[in-house]
């Protein structure tokens, strides 16, 4: 399986799951009167909106260069990113105002039997889809499908923490402070989504990072630098910007080994492919 068809086929999944998992919280939220549950069947929906995005930018990314886009659509992959964070970002200030408005009110109480058996349900497909994608994500290294990662590790913790809670205000239903029970559902919202809000902000400043080709993290540059070695390129002959899939690579190349020129960008493309990166190679002569 190419790293291109693994990317394509975790998306599709990610959608199908992402959908199923949605309309059924919305179903149970109303019903119990849940503002946990719909928070989370509402982060559920905006992650099939942002699967269907990242779909999308795949398919542009691949396009080739024509004359409006005559370097291709680079910076795709990681507008895509962007976006996604600043949606994921809205829905948490939204959920952690929606949930101090019903504290101010007096709490709410939830029907926890319906509220148990959606808490079982999310946390068991949550884990079963972040599972299948993290098994993908070893075939394609991309930036798409890392924030999908991230967003089903979101999602799969975000469940596993309302179940918790769920078991908790029963638990507290259960004591002579089963009064205080109405809070509860309230109170959940407001630790989960203040918990989980520095991770769109991480992928807002990670998407930042690739917009404006900065240098890519991790150890790129080194292995990079030591594959090209035998040519006697050093670290400061090497430019690199890693957008989304892309590595942008610049090497400068002192006139005299012009004729190493095709055997370099040969050797950046094989190790490239080998990390599952698209390689953009451009030589820069130098005297």
């Amino acid at each position: 399986m190419t790293p291109f068809v693994a990317e394509r086929r975790a998306l599709r999944l990610s959608a199908v799951f992402a959908s199923l998992l949605a309309f059924t919280g919305l179903v149970l939220g109303l019903a119990s009167g849940s503002v946990t549950i719909l928070f989370d069947s509402g982060y559920s929906l905006l992650s099939l909106a942002l699967v269907l995005l990242s779909l999308l930018a795949l398919k542009q990314a691949r396009k080739p260069a024509d004359d409006r886009y005559p370097f291709g659509r680079l910076t795709v992959e990681p507008l895509a990113v962007l976006l996604k964070g600043v949606m994921i970002a809205l829905v948490c200030l939204f959920s952690l105002v929606s949930a101090l408005w019903i504290l101010v009110q007096g709490g709410r109480l939830v029907t926890l039997d319906l509220a148990l058996i959606f808490g079982v349900v999310n946390v068991i497909g949550c884990l079963v889809i972040w599972w299948l994608l993290h098994r993908y994500a070893k075939i394609s290294r991309s930036s798409l499908l890392e924030a999908e990662l991230r967003q089903w590790q979101m999602d799969t913790w975000l469940s596993a923490a309302v179940l918790l809670g769920f078991l908790l205000t029963w638990a507290l239903t259960q004591t002579p402070w089963a009064n205080l029970a109405r809070f509860a559902d309230p109170v959940m919202v407001l630790i989960i989504a203040g918990y989980f809000l520095p991770m769109p902000i991480r992928m807002m400043r990670g998407a930042l990072r690739e917009l404006m080709f900065g240098e890519p993290l991790g150890h790129v540059r080194r292995e990079m630098v030591q594959h090209m070695a035998d040519f006697d390129i050093t670290d400061g002959d090497v430019r690199l910007a890693q957008v989304g899939s892309f590595l942008m690579i610049d090497i400068q190349l002192d006139k005299q080994k012009m004729e190493d020129a095709d055997n370099i960008v040969e050797s950046v493309e094989q190790h490239c492919t080998l990390r599952n990166l698209r390689p953009v190679t451009s030589i820069t002569l130098v005297t």
